[in-house]
């Protein structure tokens, strides 16, 4: 297989640490995984904004002669996966992949730390990683599938705020939604929160250090890689 890693800009610039753990999770199950170095801004920002753009076209021509396209970042995927692209249906978020594809599971059943995950719009919504809530369907996480374990979540899946542009156009409500968000997970007491959109997880760890809530808050990848490397 060839495997090719996307690296969100957002990422690339704020926690370059996160793609770089994603590239070492894949390699560590022995998968062949390039990192174009000419690859660019999926859309996202335009596209959510209503804005005309080629990004989308030229992600397709970076990547389309890989077999996998994986992310740390559901919200790119899924851009990615609504446009008719030859790469939208080979394009993946990391535990989509690891779960998917690699058929991996438990990875953190052995974790020492009580994880709470935040199940983004994104990886729910969009990719279906998770069972939402108002499609009244059976239950199912692969996100928590491939992490294992006891994960919690919040009792309610609703969005924690950030919205990109909406949490900019929109700061009071983007910041009482993310702490409604935040109050739910950490009445579960975790010692770790956790989810597969950095984007998602900086609105929540920015609200926990303004109202100083003492609580660390991980990209998933940070803590697969924790927990393969335990197993070394």
């Amino acid at each position: 297989m060839k495997i090719a890693l996307h690296v969100p800009c957002y990422i690339n610039e704020l926690n370059p640490q996160i793609a770089k753990k994603t590239l070492l999770i894949l390699r560590h199950f022995k998968l062949n995984v390039k990192v174009p170095i000419n690859q660019t801004c999926c859309g996202q920002p335009f596209i959510n904004s209503g804005i005309p753009t080629t990004l989308p076209l030229k992600f397709n021509e970076i990547f389309k002669n890989y077999d996998y396209i994986v992310s740390p970042s559901s919200s790119c995927v899924s851009i990615i996966r609504n446009q008719n692209l030859e790469v939208s249906n080979k394009t993946y978020e990391l535990c989509e992949f690891l779960h998917d594809i690699l058929k991996v599971k438990d990875i953190a059943k052995n974790y020492q730390k009580k994880i709470a995950l935040h199940n983004s719009c994104h990886s729910l919504r969009h990719l279906l990683e998770g069972a939402p809530s108002e499609l009244n369907i059976p239950y199912f996480n692969k996100i928590k599938k491939v992490l294992g374990g006891n994960i919690i979540e919040a009792t309610r899946d609703e969005c924690c705020g950030f919205g990109g542009i909406f949490s900019l156009k929109e700061g009071f409500i983007s910041y009482v939604m993310g702490r409604n968000k935040l109050d739910d997970l950490l009445e579960k007491k975790p010692d770790v929160i956790t989810g597969v959109d950095y984007s998602c997880l900086m609105h929540l760890d920015s609200i926990a250090k303004k109202d100083g809530d003492k609580i660390e808050i991980k990209h998933i990848s940070e803590i697969i890689w924790e927990c393969l490397n335990e197993t070394l």
